[in-house]
């Protein structure tokens, strides 16, 4: 791991604030159990939660010159197993972390893994920023034929690995379990991702489900300036309504890996 450039004091004493909070926050004994996980020296148990927590995190980035052991610290809290019997508690310390690490460009996702965005300097981008992550519920939602699994599952299993939320029906068994799946994928697709990666495919275009997708994606595409169908071609199919000038990427002449590259590069813009 590169070294990460060390947090202001400011923005860490916030973030110690937020997750030695007394009434949301972590217990003195799990503070001092992830400190030590942590490899971070825990130099004043005896003092106030936050403050506790702010002088070890302080001395081990001045010794080391870098954030590595707070961040792993964070990530390390905010595995989602830990939250298992309280979803929300879990909701409510990612959402006040990120308010503050989005300070250092920096987001925990909901796996615990990190991914670089833009730096916020004003609150107005804080709160941007809040309502765009609560309006997108997926960075991308990967709309795709039984017939081309395959491919889907590839690229959906590493955009997952490096901490991107993705929609891929495989992971959701239980979210869609008794949902009415028409209602239910149309707001994915229209309503919840921030891009719809579109497998595009003889398949895909004579099933009646991706053409339900595909009519929610081109909904929200004719709704907005900015793109957000993203065709991946496996062949020279025709999809009604997706015009041959929108720019694609040929699948024949790609990998899954090339695929993620682009994808992660398309979320940064």
């Amino acid at each position: 791991m590169n070294k990460e450039t060390p947090i202001p004091s400011e923005i860490m004493e916030n973030i110690c604030r937020v997750i030695a909070n007394t009434d949301t926050g972590l217990t003195g004994t799990e503070i001092g159990r992830l400190l030590a996980e942590s490899l971070i020296e825990d130099i004043d148990p005896t003092m106030t939660k936050w403050k506790r927590l702010f002088n070890a995190f302080a001395r081990n980035q001045n010794k080391n010159k870098c954030s590595n052991n707070i961040l792993t610290f964070l990530s390390t809290a905010m595995q989602p197993v830990r939250y298992v019997d309280n979803p929300e508690l879990f909701k409510h310390r990612l959402l006040e972390l990120n308010k503050r690490l989005c300070f250092v460009g920096l987001e925990l996702s909901e796996n615990a893994k990190y991914r670089k965005i833009p730096t916020t300097t004003t609150i107005t981008d804080i709160f941007s920023t809040s309502n765009k992550s609560s309006k997108n519920e997926y960075d991308i939602a990967i709309s795709f034929a039984g017939e081309d699994r395959s491919v889907a599952e590839s690229i959906a299993e590493k955009l997952k690995k490096d901490g991107v939320k993705v929609f891929y029906d495989a992971y959701e068994k239980a979210s869609l379990w008794g949902k009415d799946l028409y209602e239910h994928l149309n707001d994915v697709y229209k309503n919840k991702a921030k891009f719809c990666l579109m497998v595009i495919s003889n398949n895909y275009r004579d099933k009646q489900w991706t053409n339900h997708e595909r009519k929610a994606a081109q909904a929200r595409a004719f709704s907005q300036s900015k793109e957000y169908i993203l065709p991946l071609k496996l062949d020279d199919t025709e999809i009604p309504g997706l015009n041959e000038t929108i720019g694609y990427v040929d699948y024949r002449s790609s990998d899954s890996d090339e695929v993620v590259l682009l994808l992660k590069s398309k979320l940064k813009e």
